[in-house]
């Protein structure tokens, strides 16, 4: 435990010092990637991989619609992505998995192959899913699977009302849940009941951007920075809050039986973050980009920043 303690300190002054030397861009993790049959169709591996590594990423989470294609983009990375096992085991199941007999058998038996690293992105949505006031055999197998295995699990949970969600997590206090879209349509009020009732919910920002769910409920005013709520929301929660692209969007009047194209709006998303990020203290910048994603996947991010080319090269904290 103290070596990777070590290790992780040393990660966080290797990249840190690098992004003093990279005209003050902040090195980022990428925590909520996909690349479904879809995107494939319009983008190959090493495009994607050239984008995030436009945009400064270090490491990242990716999954996807079926699961092999985020096991083909994080092996062709080389390591530096690191691949989490959705529990769709057809396409059309995402709206029904909770009710997929196989789930739980197929998720352990990804997690046991150790080609996955944790498991999501699992959706519920209100009104769609069970109550989860009660426990569902799936939905909650799947948390203590994560708990069993000490990995995380990502869950975009969706409603009006964050008690929706509340009972799910008050239910698994000690497995690591990631809340994608940091609720999705809430207001900051009722993510920060969230969050103050759940400390072991790391909340994410992605598609809260101006392109999506930011269209009807912004995060940021007209001058690109975080609305008060947000930013007390970011101040107080800043050691479990990380940014992710979700490159999950079609175009205009394009429909779920189209080619997905959200990969080619990653850097237009990146700015966004990085344009509120940057009125932030720089403490608190450093854990939202890096620092508290690091902590959240341990010893797999030093190994990932270790297999990225961009970083590995740097063996002190003189990066250049």
């Amino acid at each position: 435990m103290l070596i990777l303690a070590r290790q992780l300190t040393l990660l966080v002054l290797l990249l840190a010092s690098r992004s003093l030397t990279a005209a003050d861009v902040l090195p980022m993790a990428d925590i909520h990637l996909h690349y479904n049959a879809d995107q494939a169709e319009v983008i190959e591996t090493s495009e994607a991989l050239e984008i995030l590594n436009d945009n400064k990423i270090a490491f990242g989470i990716v999954s996807s619609r079926p699961s092999a294609l985020a096991l083909k983009l994080a092996r062709d990375s080389g390591g530096w992505l690191i691949p989490f096992y959705m529990p769709y085991l057809e396409p059309e199941r995402k709206a029904d998995w909770f009710f997929d007999d196989r789930v739980l058998a197929a998720s352990r038996e990804a997690l046991v192959s150790g080609q996955f690293k944790g498991l999501g992105e699992m959706h519920l949505i209100a009104g769609f899913t069970p109550s989860l006031k009660k426990r569902n055999e799936t939905i909650d197998g799947m948390l203590e699977l994560a708990l069993e295995f000490d990995v995380a699990a990502v869950i975009h949970a969706e409603a009006s009302d964050y008690r929706y969600f509340l009972p799910l997590c008050l239910r698994h206090p000690k497995t690591k849940i990631v809340w994608a879209h940091a609720g999705s349509v809430l207001p900051p009020e009722q993510v920060v009941e969230l969050m103050r009732a759940c400390p072991n919910v790391w909340a994410e920002l992605s598609a809260r951007d101006h392109m999506r769910y930011g269209k009807t409920n912004p995060i940021i005013g007209d001058n690109g920075l975080l609305l008060p709520g947000w930013e007390s929301f970011v101040l107080e929660f800043q050691d479990r809050i990380m940014i992710g692209s979700d490159p999950y969007y079609y175009e205009g009047d394009a429909t779920w039986d189209t080619p997905n194209t959200g990969w080619k709006y990653v850097s237009e998303i990146m700015a966004f973050h990085r344009r509120w990020l940057s009125a932030l203290p720089v403490t608190v910048q450093k854990k939202v980009t890096l620092d508290n994603a690091t902590r959240l996947l341990g010893h797999l991010a030093f190994k990932a920043v270790q297999s990225n080319p961009a970083f590995s090269a740097c063996e002190n904290i003189r990066c250049q």
